[in-house]
């Protein structure tokens, strides 16, 4: 049993870095011009479901960028010092189960997206398309 769980240990810690949850600054880098347009739009007090919507969208999306950005330089990056023991470079993780995780959060992403009406939702799907190429563009 105790191994079981060392494993299953292992495998989240694996996903914590190919998301790179360990490293918020993205995150919060991201986040912070969101707060601003929140704060700004509603004139000083956000919608609560309009906060928690758009704090873990931006979470859950900018953890899916990681990893779709990893899944694209997974050949690349075992090759550069600062990359090659990211998870999908060191072969840790496999790019199946990697595209299942991007997948598995941007579905929860759609989940929260769908909270909103329907204006939101079509910009979301421009969005999901930046997030999803922006790794071919470089």
């Amino acid at each position: 049993m105790a191994t079981r769980s060392s494993a299953l240990s292992r495998r989240l810690r694996e996903y914590v870095l190919l998301t790179r949850l360990n490293r918020p600054i993205g995150t919060l880098l991201l986040l912070w011009p969101t707060l601003w347009a929140l704060w700004i739009g509603s004139g000083g007090i956000p919608d609560p479901l309009l906060l928690v919507v758009f704090v873990l969208g931006t979470l859950l999306t900018r953890s899916a960028g990681c990893i779709i950005n990893d899944f694209a330089d997974r050949n690349f990056d075992p090759h550069v010092a600062r990359t090659r023991e990211r998870p999908l470079a060191a072969r840790r993780i496999s790019p199946y189960e990697a595209i299942a995780l991007f997948v598995v959060l941007m579905l929860l992403a759609l989940a929260l997206v769908l909270q909103l009406d329907t204006n939101t939702v079509l910009l979301s799907f421009v969005a999901a398309g930046l997030l999803a190429t922006y790794p071919l563009f470089k």
